[in-house]
């Protein structure tokens, strides 16, 4: 695993200038070592080049996960990202980011920024987690309009503010069809009364139309960063059942689980019925491996997984390698608004809580991931298998199957 730079990104810490804050607010940490139109369709395979093995760019992706390069021609699509703790991205960064990886786009395309909480953007002082979530909505999902949305420190909801972004995207008229967020919580630190309220909010906005989507948390079993442990420490908002959870992968031919990749099951919200099925086989197949440090009768997560190593970011005009579940996010969050384009462009609705068709009918449009683990509390962790397990979901998505899935659904 990469070193991590010294920022405030990826640095446990109470959110700033709130004191009534009662939860520990981590980003999904991103691990970072200096490195140097139509609607979207199907489009045939393109094999990645090799150097995709190392270094991770929007071709990458479009290449692994058959994602078309065609900008979005529908102006309704668009990917709002929240944002924490004072992340901020930077205008010219974006610029040269799209420059150099996504030459086909035009380096005029910006982002919207949105407040809450008395948030703000400081472009002059760009922070790596705010950087990497909108050069990867932009450079996957091109022609989408993007919104940064800055939470500050402004809140005493007691949960760093993510109650109250949720509550103010309710209230909208027209809520945002696509949100991505990186930052989150080992779930012991959030009372369960908090966890149940946040959850709620999340169901009413899905109901709304949104689909939510977490990295799934970088510390393999022992929760959003590696720590000492004795059993196993889920993750929220990712333990709550009507967000999509996003753990990670590497590689390709085979894709494989990334040690890191968050996982496991809730210890306070029941398994949801879309898991069912798949929840019970991957337990039998477990067997009593890791007996007692985990709860079998708890939401399992995540739901799908993306890439998450060594994607290219530039920051303050400089480009670095950026590794987390806090890139396959934004990765997923750009494929579902391509999807939304689609469906658009065809009279229908957007796509919504996610989470009833990944388990149903787009399972068998995901790239089934089966080797890998994620270690932890002095363990091995989970190990993947055949279908869902809680190290990748129910792997990784291929856009042209999710588009006829959802195309046929619609």
């Amino acid at each position: 695993m990469q070193s991590r730079e010294t920022s405030t990104h990826g640095i446990s810490k109470r959110a700033r200038g709130n004191r009534k804050s009662r939860t520990t607010l981590n980003s999904i940490p991103a691990m970072t070592s200096t490195a140097t139109s139509k609607p979207a369709q199907a489009t045939g395979p393109v094999s990645p080049d090799d150097s995709c093995k190392t270094k991770i760019t929007p071709a990458c992706l479009q290449a692994i996960y058959n994602i078309p390069p065609d900008s979005a021609l529908n102006t309704s699509s668009n990917i709002f990202v929240a944002s924490f703790v004072g992340e901020s991205a930077d205008p010219a960064d974006l610029k040269k980011f799209l420059g150099e990886f996504r030459p086909d786009v035009s380096q005029g395309t910006t982002f919207r920024v949105k407040a809450v909480d008395g948030g703000t953007n400081n472009a002059s002082k760009a922070t790596i987690e705010a950087s990497l979530d909108v050069q990867y909505t932009v450079g996957v999902a091109a022609g989408v309009d993007t919104t940064f949305v800055s939470v500050g420190s402004n809140n005493t909801d007691g949960i760093a503010g993510f109650l109250d972004v949720i509550n103010d995207l309710i209230s909208q008229e027209e809520p945002p069809f696509v949100l991505t967020t990186s930052f989150g919580f080992n779930e012991k630190d959030v009372p369960v009364g908090l966890a149940n309220n946040l959850c709620n909010a999340y169901a009413k906005l899905g109901a709304r139309g949104t689909t939510i989507i977490f990295g799934s948390g970088d510390g393999g079993v022992a929760g959003i960063q590696n720590q000492n442990c004795t059993t196993f420490v889920p993750t929220f908002p990712s333990s709550c059942p009507f967000v999509t959870s996003v753990g990670g992968t590497n590689s390709f031919g085979p894709e494989v689980a990334v040690s890191f990749s968050a996982g496991g099951f809730s210890n306070v919200f029941a398994r949801p019925k879309y898991q069912d099925d798949v929840v019970p086989a991957y337990l039998k197949t477990l067997g009593s491996t890791n007996k007692g440090l985990f709860n079998a009768s708890g939401r399992g997560f995540p739901d799908i997984a993306a890439q998450a190593k060594s994607f290219q970011v530039v920051r303050g005009g400089q480009t670095i390698s950026v590794s987390g579940t806090s890139a396959a996010g934004p990765t997923v969050a750009g494929v579902v608004a391509l999807l939304n384009d689609a469906v658009f462009q065809d009279g229908g609705q957007p796509l919504g809580f996610l989470n009833p068709l990944l388990y149903s009918s787009a399972a068998s449009a995901l790239n089934d991931i089966t080797q890998g683990n994620n270690p932890g509390c002095g363990t091995d962790g989970f190990p993947t298998s055949e279908g869902w397990d809680p190290v990748t979901g129910l792997g990784t998505p291929d856009f042209a199957k999710l588009l006829d899935v959802v195309k046929k659904s619609s």
